[in-house]
């Protein structure tokens, strides 16, 4: 289920590949622009991609939201469903992240091949199953959380 946009929101959030880094999200294109001097608090986590679509999980209003390229979806008990499989004909190497609706509609699927640092696609989808994470999710990171303290959420 797509969540309506709010056009007037940036959000600051961490660099899910360079942790230390808090960048200013902005939620009516799902793009992206540095802070000169970062807030003490973030919102959620952002994957920055160079070529393709940037992807940001953040929590606002008591909402999780799921935010890919301009497209808005809430992370609640019913939908959407987050899935990273590994493909078994390359040995695991490439992988496949899906989001879909509740209904099985498919929202988002991306190919990639699996790199040997963290993988953001498997972290999310592997932690977007938990209910309890999502719930404490949607009221921390609508709070706010210390940058360095969502960074070191996100090792776990």
């Amino acid at each position: 289920m797509s969540a309506p946009v709010d056009n007037s929101a940036t959000i600051p959030v961490v660099d899910f590949r360079r942790r230390s880094m808090v960048l200013r999200w902005h939620a009516l294109g799902g793009t992206w622009t540095a802070y000169e001097f970062p807030p003490s608090l973030a919102h959620g986590v952002a994957l920055i991609s160079p070529t393709g679509t940037n992807i940001c999980v953040y929590g606002q209003g008591g909402r999780l939201l799921l935010q890919i390229g301009p497209n808005q979806y809430e992370l609640g008990e019913n939908s959407p469903r987050i899935i990273c499989r590994s493909g078994w004909v390359l040995l695991g190497l490439r992988r496949r992240f899906l989001v879909k609706s509740g209904s099985g509609g498919i929202l988002f699927s991306h190919r990639y091949w699996r790199g040997q640092g963290r993988d953001f696609f498997h972290w999310l989808a592997q932690h977007a199953e938990d209910q309890d994470w999502r719930t404490a999710c949607r009221t921390q990171w609508t709070e706010g959380l210390a940058p360095a303290t969502l960074s070191a959420l996100l090792r776990q």
